[in-house]
């Protein structure tokens, strides 16, 4: 008997599998360091984790082509998303992010990182969720590990000054996000 696996079912497994390795790294790195905090809230009590405060200076590739660099991004509030197509928790917080962007773009810029994700399904989820702020590429995580992140998907919260005020690991939902948004707004 042969056993057949779609495409999509084996996204499905390979991406539970490592979002639950993400889960206990986190987990266990959470154990041992002490500059992490924990926060129980709404939002499933995901971990925020303490992470370089400053943005990395290298530069990355958009999805509309070309590249940049965070500090072009410096003067407003920035919510940086790092996502990938092969993670169950990102695709189901790509809409809520989209739907919070469509409601409070003018007050904060929306950048989701594509992490370690094949480009071509990372643009075919894009457009499959309907995406219109501003992606960008992280074909081998290296701007991931800059930041010190070790779960999917990550979130960090900056203030116009470039500054990282927060990083949350783990899925957002609509109300998390813009409380989130809220307190950088007030910060900035």
């Amino acid at each position: 008997m042969t056993l057949v696996v779609s495409k999509g079912q084996r996204r499905g497994i390979v991406g539970g599998a490592l979002a639950l390795l993400a889960i206990v790294m986190l987990a266990v790195w959470a154990s041992g360091n002490d500059s992490t905090t924990a926060e129980s809230a709404a939002d499933g009590g995901q971990a925020a984790v303490a992470v370089e405060s400053e943005l990395p200076t290298d530069s990355f590739e958009l999805f509309t082509g070309g590249d940049a660099t965070f500090a072009e991004f410096e003067g407003e509030p920035l919510v940086i998303n790092f996502w990938a197509s092969w993670c169950p928790a990102c695709v189901g917080e790509l809409p809520e992010f989209q739907s919070v962007h469509e409601e409070r773009g003018d007050e904060v810029t929306f950048l989701g990182i594509a992490n370690a994700d094949i480009r071509s399904e990372s643009v075919d989820l894009a457009d499959e969720v309907g995406l219109t702020y501003q992606l960008a590429d992280d074909p081998s995580g290296d701007l991931f590990r800059q930041f010190g992140l070790i779960a999917m998907p990550s979130t960090l919260f900056v203030s116009p000054d470039g500054q990282i005020l927060e990083v949350f690991a783990g899925q957002l939902n609509e109300d998390a996000l813009n409380a989130r948004i809220d307190s950088l707004v007030a910060a900035s």
